[in-house]
């Protein structure tokens, strides 16, 4: 089964295993206690509604507090949708063709922001793009490497590879993808006739303090790089041509602010929000570029809903889950390879960070 998953601000620039605020510090030491014995490298994060802690565990390099936050982007751009749901601008069931009548997509007159949202599209995927020469990335995420581009919206343009035909009709069945959100920004920019960079900024990243946020042009420097298996770095990358569907950067701070806000009904209404975080089971559970879904977890005599959205770019990956019904949140970056696991499976990494954050277990 497929499960991809305004408050005081943590202070990103803390030295490792300061200590946590008050009634935050049991969590703390759980979590990272299994983290440490999970053999994690990065920076770990727990989280209540008001407070949270972070630092580095394990060894992870030295790159400074900036992240890449991959795909973490789409939950934030699924966000930006429902507040123009919120706004009456957007309906989710709608062909995006009538949001986007110049948007050279196949199959615009039938597929859906529901559709794009839930992978449920059909549309190609730029990641099937041919690989690099050292046959380690999609070459159009490659520094230095042609990328070309259609245009479309008020941003860079469209991947030309998401403007190619589609492989399944609108609805057929789940794939990872990101044209997807390329396809998302692009809606977003023509109907609010804003560039995303903006959006991002007024709707989100400003509103919330969320400093240092910012979504990375082609080119841009991509703040803390990430070291492959074979211990290389993978500053190669270009982070910035993943656009809507990955070019966010900035501290992990950042991304506790806008948990916060979402799971305490800062940023959607909550007719929104729990259209935004409804898990379909006939697609792994998979929501609005999040995952949703119950999972028992050591240490809790009921299952716990979980709120996951993960992302990954070269040698970064990200963890990214809040518990809304018990007001928590337990965010893991690291950057070189780690096994997370599956929290559905009862075992595993992931599983044992948030047994311990939510649940009490301990390593």
């Amino acid at each position: 089964m497929k499960r991809l998953l305004l408050v005081a601000a943590i202070a990103f620039s803390a030295p490792a295993f300061a200590t946590p605020p008050a009634g935050l510090s049991a969590m703390w030491d759980r979590t990272s206690s299994a983290a440490e014995a999970g053999g994690f490298n990065g920076h770990l994060i727990v989280a209540d509604a008001g407070q949270s802690h972070g630092a580095d565990v394990g060894r992870p390099g030295t790159g400074g507090p900036d992240w890449r936050w991959a795909s973490v982007t789409k939950q934030l751009v699924a966000t930006l949708v429902m507040q123009q749901v919120d706004a009456g601008r957007l309906s989710l069931d709608t062909p995006i063709a009538t949001y986007a009548p110049t948007l050279r997509v196949a199959n615009a007159d039938k597929v859906t922001l529901r559709q794009l949202l839930q992978h449920t599209s059909g549309l190609p995927n730029a990641a099937d793009t041919p690989l690099d020469k050292s046959g380690t990335m999609p070459a159009m995420y490659v520094r230095g490497q042609p990328r070309p581009m259609v245009k479309a919206g008020l941003g860079a343009g469209l991947s030309a590879a998401c403007a190619g035909p589609a492989r399944a009709e609108p609805g057929a069945g789940f794939v990872y993808n990101n044209c997807d959100t390329e396809v998302v920004g692009v809606v977003l920019e023509t109907v609010t006739g804003k560039p995303l960079a903006e959006l991002l900024q007024n709707s989100l990243f400003t509103p919330l303090g969320m400093t240092g946020a910012r979504l990375l042009k082609a080119r841009d420097a991509s703040g803390r790089t990430g070291f492959l298996p074979d211990g290389t770095p993978d500053d190669f990358i270009d982070v910035g041509r993943y656009g809507a569907a990955g070019s966010v950067a900035g501290p992990p701070a950042a991304v506790v602010l806008f948990d916060q806000a979402l799971m305490t009904g800062k940023l959607l209404s909550s007719a929104s929000r729990a259209e935004m975080w409804n898990g379909n089971p006939k697609l792994g559970f998979s929501a609005l570029h999040q995952w949703v879904y119950d999972v028992p977890l050591k240490g809790c005599a009921a299952p716990v809903k979980l709120v996951e959205r993960r992302g990954s770019i070269g040698g970064v990956e990200i963890r990214n889950v809040i518990a809304p019904d018990l007001g928590l949140i337990m965010i893991a970056f690291a950057d070189r390879p780690v096994d997370f696991g599956e929290p559905w499976q009862g075992k595993g990494l992931t599983y044992d960070l948030l047994s311990a954050a939510f649940c009490g277990a301990k390593a």
